[in-house]
């Protein structure tokens, strides 16, 4: 069995993250506990950019295990040569956002938890090959997205994170229910099934869904 590269870059900032919540208060422990999981997760995504076939075409690294069988969401990870450079790209930042918090002093514990729980949340949006799966990962952002413009944030930092998870709870609702539309279509939540689809088949007078016999777009 292949290393699970991909759930290892995506997770490790969150067992970091629970590491450092079962620790002791000591901030130097802390901080050198978040730089490591960082590091780590950061070391993986280099890796795997090193190892990626650049002239094979489609998704690499895949790992897929059925979720929630009843309703076909599964647990579904890939890249691509546009989502790799954007997981290189966190880890990346993530690792020097914990270097530039060295000096931070106010709930130091509660900062990296909340630090590395959103790199995790991040990692797992660009790395979801299943929409379910897609969303769960962006709606985990907006926790430690909150807690770090509200408490360590500047200015109307409380005003800033209200606006903030308003905002994006609004466009949330809209891409559920689009996520739904595509499902009650489709009869799939896998991303690659439905761009294989196409837009333009699925646009056309009276075109049904491969996998449904009673939808569709008849008119």
């Amino acid at each position: 069995m292949d290393f699970p590269y991909l759930s290892a870059i995506v997770f490790l900032p969150a067992i970091g993250a629970i590491v450092i919540a079962l620790l002791g208060a000591n901030p130097r422990q802390i901080k050198l506990t978040a730089a490591a999981f960082a590091t780590v997760s950061f070391i993986l995504s280099l890796a795997l950019f090193v190892m990626y076939d650049r002239s094979a075409s489609g998704v690499q690294f895949v790992e897929q295990a059925s979720w929630i069988p009843g309703i076909d969401v599964q647990y579904y990870m890939g890249v691509d040569g546009l989502s790799l450079p954007l997981v290189l790209l966190t880890t990346f930042i993530g690792l020097v956002a914990v270097y530039v918090s060295w000096k931070i002093d106010l709930r130091v514990k509660e900062y990296f938890v909340w630090l590395l729980a959103l790199e995790t949340g991040i990692l797992g949006v660009f790395c979801s090959l299943d929409l379910i799966l897609f969303f769960i990962f962006w709606e985990v952002e907006l926790i430690p997205m909150y807690m770090l413009i509200s408490i360590w944030g500047t200015g109307r930092k409380e005003y800033s994170a209200i606006k903030f998870v308003l905002y994006t709870l609004f466009g949330s609702a809209f891409m559920l229910a689009g996520i739904l539309l595509l499902y009650f279509q489709a009869g799939s939540f896998d991303m690659i099934a439905l761009a294989s689809m196409g837009w333009a088949a699925c646009s056309a007078p009276g075109w049904r869904w491969p996998s449904s016999s009673s939808s569709s777009w008849a008119t």
